[in-house]
């Protein structure tokens, strides 16, 4: 059982008490202190949060702030993915690299290679350390297949081969 009060000036917020509870058997003056009676508050909270701890929420702005100031959706994402005091520590250094700023000063123009190319880059490694311990072209087709799930053509790892080769010989 619930009792309401009466809204306040200009929709205050409304108290309600529990009826076990009732303060108004006890002859204090109402008040703030008034409301607290001599019984203690039950113990489980009030239940109105009970879905988010007070650290989701604190996460949550500040990641609606991010939102709100504009910040594009990839950057949002971004944030989300490798956390919120990582993203601020990335943004802090690119902004202090001179060179990435633009013109006007009002933007940072990030110029980040394909991931595709990390892709191919660590691909040519696997092939370069396949090389290393002698494997034929076909083993190393195969190979790459199997463990990187890429089909290369053999013309294409002949060409890396004597490319890495003439890498390696070099002084």
């Amino acid at each position: 059982m619930h009792e309401t009060r009466s809204a306040g000036p200009a929709g205050a917020q409304q108290d309600w008490i529990d009826g076990y509870h009732n303060c108004e058997s006890v002859s204090i003056a109402q008040g703030v202190g008034a409301r607290q009676c001599e019984s203690f508050a039950p113990g489980e909270g009030g239940g109105y949060l009970g879905e988010c701890t007070p650290s989701q929420l604190w996460e949550d702005a500040k990641f609606r702030e991010l939102d709100r100031m504009g910040l594009p959706q990839v950057w949002l994402d971004v944030a989300r993915d490798i956390g919120y005091d990582a993203f601020m520590t990335m943004w802090r250094r690119l902004d202090s690299a001179i060179e990435l700023r633009s013109e006007a000063e009002s933007m940072i123009e990030v110029k980040l290679r394909r991931y595709a190319s990390f892709q191919r880059y660590q691909r040519n490694r696997f092939i370069e350390t396949l090389v290393s311990m002698g494997c034929s072209s076909q083993e190393i087709r195969a190979r790459v297949r199997t463990n990187i799930g890429e089909e290369l053509s053999l013309h294409h790892i002949r060409r890396l081969v004597k490319q890495l080769r003439t890498t390696v010989n070099q002084p």
